[in-house]
């Protein structure tokens, strides 16, 4: 059995990590982007990147470095309107990239990433934690003039003050989206609407379980009807809600490490379901020839991610990292780092520029509703109230239903 990591990662942090390379051959066939657009970078540590046309964030010098500390593929070195951006402005980026979650957190707290790095990046679901850390430097969005032009959903309201708008700060930026409900294969089962249907006989040894704890708990809460946005559960709940992955797991014909080995799956016929699944799985693999694999949210909810930008406490060059920040949420850059890491834009005007396959991907015209109602976004219970599930309860319960 994979072991899964000390940390959380979103659907999209997991895949940019393991399969970027993969991700490039996939995309240039299923979407049908120019193979320029996908073309491989060099190494992970002290990339640079030149790149791209478009306005400027407004107040100081922008040429100068970026030093990124996150995911691979967030850096957005490979997208040609930001390359194209870096040269006519002289901004290189420099980037060193995670291995998981907690290196972030450990960065910029005690590992000594204080005044060197500038420019990051979290998954909504560490909002809360990283503002009691004081990890995130508030933003001036006075200063990213382009933010303005993301749907309302991501600038204003609830959810922005749960996640990224917290007591009045702007601690992120979030530039990328995405839902985790369940993959099949459409010709050989109708959409399931319910969780429930696959505990039928006739999906024996033939769903595919994915190892991601934070989407199986999330979708495991909907499918009990006890969701919570703060993901508080007792044991109890927690062991309520593993309930389902224990009941499907016997007709489940294997536990899948990744999103992108779920479509080798379904590709081969090993699986016609796979749960927790992911909208992008369907390009995974019609990159591959199958063109069958659909992505649906079942009737009880299912999950979703947001990430975003964030400044790391002590940055410098700071002029630069705005006007960089300010340029990815130029409608052409969005809609290329939409179609380049399979997720959704925030910006409206970048829908029309991507692909048709891309626009299909995700539901656009409902974006408030399913992160609100369908999807609703969760944080991840590193801090708990004596009583509750914490994370390495999560952890360690998974791990127990892995290998029985």
């Amino acid at each position: 059995m994979t072991v899964i990591p000390t940390e959380p990662e979103s659907p999209a942090q997991r895949f940019t990590r393991r399969q970027l390379i993969y991700q490039g051959a996939v995309l240039a066939a299923a979407l049908g982007v120019a193979p320029g657009i996908l073309a491989a970078c060099g190494g992970t540590t002290g990339t640079t990147a030149a790149a791209a046309s478009g306005s400027a964030s407004p107040g100081g010098d922008i040429s100068g470095t970026i030093s990124f500390f996150s995911w691979q593929g967030y850096d957005l070195i490979d997208i040609p309107a930001m390359k194209s951006w870096c040269k006519e402005n002289g901004v290189v980026v420099k980037s060193t990239y995670i291995n998981m979650g907690d290196d972030i957190t450990a960065k910029f707290t005690t590992g000594g990433g204080k005044g060197v790095y500038n420019l990051s990046t979290y998954f909504q679901g560490y909002g809360p934690f990283y503002a009691s850390l004081n990890i995130p430097t508030p933003l001036d969005l006075s200063r990213v003039p382009n933010f303005k032009k993301a749907y309302p959903f991501f600038q204003t309201g609830p959810s922005a003050e749960n996640w990224w708008l917290i007591k009045g700060k702007q601690l992120c930026t979030p530039f990328t989206w995405g839902l985790m409900g369940l993959n099949y294969d459409s010709e050989k089962t109708k959409a399931p609407t319910s969780y429930l249907d696959l505990l039928q006989p006739q999906y024996k040894n033939k769903v595919g379980i994915v190892d991601d704890v934070i989407a199986a708990m999330v979708i495991g809460a909907h499918i009990k009807g006890i969701f919570r946005t703060d993901s508080l559960y007792t044991p109890a709940q927690a062991d309520q809600i593993l309930s389902y992955w224990y009941e499907l797991k016997k007709n489940a014909r294997t536990i899948i490490p990744s999103y992108g080995n779920m479509a080798d799956q379904f590709v081969s016929g090993e699986i016609i379901v796979g749960v927790p699944g992911w909208a992008a799985v369907n390009s995974f693999a019609a990159g591959k020839g199958d063109k069958s694999v659909m992505h649906t949210l079942p009737q009880e909810g299912a999950g979703a991610f947001v990430d975003g930008y964030m400044i790391p406490p002590e940055a410098s060059g700071v002029d630069t990292v705005y006007a960089w920040i300010n340029q990815a949420f130029d409608p052409k850059v969005q809609a290329q780092t939409a179609e380049y890491l399979v997720q959704g834009a925030v910006i409206p005007e970048a829908v029309p520029l991507m692909s048709a396959e891309a626009q299909k991907l995700y539901p656009y015209d409902q974006i408030a509703d399913i992160l609100t109602k369908s999807a609703p976004l969760e944080a991840i219970p590193f801090v708990v109230p004596d009583g509750y599930a914490n994370w390495e309860y999560w952890n360690k319960a998974w791990t127990t239903f892995k290998a029985s």
